[in-house]
């Protein structure tokens, strides 16, 4: 799994989270919606954007420190040898009966 993917991804779901939390909150805001976004839109638009862009940048960072990086390069060496029979003879006797078309 690839850093930005987690980024993506939380970042995604942590904004649906405030939108769905905090629309019930501004709910009395509701007829001044346009009046609002007509005097104030642009800069709400770009903090929105800057909180975005930091909170994403966050989880990367923290997904790099944590090894993530290398996450997918690992499980694909660690498959590779298993499917050469090396190391793990389980997963190597898994993988060879998931590719005969054996799942049980």
């Amino acid at each position: 799994m690839q850093p930005w993917r987690i980024s993506a991804g939380l970042t995604a779901a942590v904004t649906g989270a405030a939108v769905l939390l905090g629309g019930e909150r501004l709910d009395y805001l509701a007829p001044f919606r346009w009046a609002i976004l007509a005097e104030h839109g642009a800069a709400i638009a770009v903090h929105g954007g800057l909180a975005l862009g930091a909170f994403a940048a966050a989880v990367y960072m923290a997904a790099r420190a944590g090894g993530l990086a290398d996450l997918g390069r690992r499980v694909d060496l660690a498959e590779r040898s298993a499917r050469r029979g090396e190391g793990d003879h389980g997963l190597a006797d898994s993988l060879r009966k998931d590719a005969e078309g054996e799942w049980e």
